[in-house]
């Protein structure tokens, strides 16, 4: 069945985009306070086969989720009386990085991926830490801070426990992003903007040559990259709704790959192969009640399938 655009009023698509961003809550605590714990089972620290990691609030409070890729036997990981953010795998798939919190102290944590082994890598009480993401290879992790005032990207190096500050502007710097080969980080930035509208950039992984890969008159956000490193999908907002494009890693050849009435946001590429997992309303609607849910397709945006169907809303999947 061919899938039609509707073009929405503008008031709606604000309303969508306010939406969109209001749940972009990565939330964190600190381990000397003890609100992080896990009742991880044996059974989970065994199974092997659940890729997609989503968060959901169906027990009242985000928490994360581990699922398989086709959406079957989803396993509660985290039990925590404070949100839990965007969740990402490691490189060897043995620990995920999260953020947890409330909005104006959240901070990065990692654990096992069973849900087990929780600790506290950034712990700056009064701080927003948050879009953690592992590399490729080694034990680096990036994330958007504002500890410094604004948002800026930092890298975590596991093996010493050092923070580095790779970017240092005005402007936020959001959503950073490893290439697979490690060299290169994209991200999202309200750079050179005069309305706060974000726009898709790439640099060095140590911060240089920062380059600007769009410029629409609408948001473009979420990078992620193509398991073999040539292309970047994104959300973008520049034909009337939130949707997800693919482009050359170079920025290049933009294209849209959904085509809803709905919101499609929050790609992530599989690292091992042509698959991209996303949150999409499908039914949108214009108040905070709009119900996310989790489907995957391929990466020309052909065969999308739901993997998530309940009441609660099911965000920021990420999958191996």
């Amino acid at each position: 069945m061919k899938i039609t655009s509707v073009k929405l009023p503008t008031a709606c698509i604000s309303m969508a985009i306010i939406l969109l961003l209001g749940c972009q809550k990565e939330m964190s605590s600190d381990l000397n306070n003890p609100v992080l714990t896990s009742n991880a089972t044996k059974e989970n620290s065994t199974k092997k086969d659940r890729e997609i990691l989503f968060i959901n609030n169906r027990d009242g409070n985000d928490e994360i989720y581990s699922m398989n890729i086709d959406g079957s036997n989803p396993v509660r990981l985290t039990y925590n009386t404070v949100p839990d953010g965007r969740a990402t795998w490691s490189a060897n798939e043995q620990h995920i990085a999260f953020s947890s919190g409330t909005t104006g102290d959240r901070d990065i944590f990692v654990m096992n991926a069973n849900g087990n082994g929780l600790r506290n890598i950034t712990n700056t009480p009064g701080k927003d830490e948050e879009w953690p993401e592992w590399a490729r290879q080694g034990n680096n992790v990036i994330f958007s801070s504002n500890r410094d005032g604004n948002h800026e990207i930092y890298l975590y190096n596991a093996d010493d426990e050092s923070v580095t500050r790779l970017t240092n502007r005005s402007q936020d710097d959001k959503w950073p992003s490893f290439s697979p080969d490690g060299s290169k980080i994209v991200f999202q930035s309200d750079m050179g903007s005069t309305n706060g509208r974000t726009d898709i950039f790439i640099m060095n992984a140590d911060g240089s040559d920062v380059k600007r890969l769009t410029t629409s008159a609408a948001f473009d956000q979420m990078p992620a990259w193509s398991p073999d490193g040539t292309k970047i999908a994104f959300m973008s907002a520049r034909d009337g709704n939130p949707e997800i494009y693919v482009m050359n890693s170079d920025g290049t050849s933009q294209t849209r790959l959904t085509n809803f009435s709905g919101i499609d946001a929050r790609p992530s590429w599989s690292r091992k192969g042509d698959q991209i997992v996303f949150t999409s309303t499908r039914n949108f609607g214009t108040t905070a009640t709009a119900n996310f849910e989790i489907f995957i397709m391929n990466g020309d945006g052909s065969n999308a399938v739901r993997l998530t169907n309940n009441s609660f809303y099911d965000d920021y999947p990420y999958i191996k």
